[in-house]
């Protein structure tokens, strides 16, 4: 699964399993969907006039290849007095929860389990709480570090001191420049979130992007997938049989 945001911002673009990565998000049955009108909108329509109705709703999806099951729940507004038959009833959704979250970019088999973990958990902030969402991001920096042996701690006069991670950063840029300046760009999106910032959907997704390409350049199974099968070929010079 290539990065698309265009899936993360159209509630009606089809998303991916968390599952099997390979099928996507189905949900052709009513009955596995329902809605309740809000005690608030109820109230409104009874004075007659009002031009929406506000629902909470929940759906269950289904894998369209493993049937893995996913649900989604939220807000959702219908407008009551159409103005274009055409057009037809409007709706808009506001989903507040994915369960299990859909990955929004792709994880490298090699990647360490301490920054996968992470990483997964972020992507259902990613529906609730942006800010959170940042700054689940910034973690993933953090624990990244780690596993690159950047120390965490340098030494004083006093004795030892915490390293901040823009100061981590900067360390692992000396190893890896371009990599090391993805996680400074994402270091700066987390600590807007930590700030409670006005962090968008886009920048969440700006993140996300940077993120996976840092991953693809450090863990790239991709890569060794494809020198395994080089050396393959070369040695017995002849197509691997499948």
């Amino acid at each position: 699964m290539r990065f698309n945001r265009k899936i993360w911002l159209n509630w009606k673009t089809k998303k991916p399993c968390p599952t099997c990565e390979t099928g996507v998000l189905l949900s052709n049955n009513k009955a596995n969907q329902l809605r309740n009108e809000t005690n608030k909108s109820e109230e409104m329509n009874s004075y007659g006039g009002y031009h929406y109705s506000d629902y909470v709703f929940s759906i269950h999806y289904e894998c369209s290849e493993c049937k893995e099951t996913v649900v989604a729940s939220g807000e959702m507004s219908e407008e009551n007095y159409p103005s274009d038959e055409e057009i037809g009833i409007q709706r808009s959704f506001m989903p507040v929860s994915f369960y299990p979250a859909p990955k929004i970019i792709s994880i490298p088999k090699s990647c360490p389990k301490s920054v996968s973990n992470v990483l997964n958990k972020s992507f259902g902030l990613y529906w609730m709480d942006l800010s959170s969402c940042a700054n689940k991001i910034r973690i993933v920096v953090e624990v990244l570090l780690d596993e690159l042996n950047v120390p965490k701690q340098h030494q004083t006069k006093k004795g030892l001191k915490d390293t901040q991670l823009h100061q981590r950063i900067e360390v692992y840029e000396k190893t890896n420049q371009e990599v090391g300046g993805f996680l400074l760009a994402i270091k700066w999106i987390g600590n807007a979130g930590s700030h409670y910032a006005d962090i968008t959907k886009e920048n969440i997704l700006d993140a996300y992007e940077l993120l996976e390409y840092s991953l693809e350049q450090l863990f790239t199974d991709k890569k060794d997938a494809l020198v395994k099968l080089r050396d393959e070929i070369n040695q017995t010079k002849k197509p691997r049989k499948k």
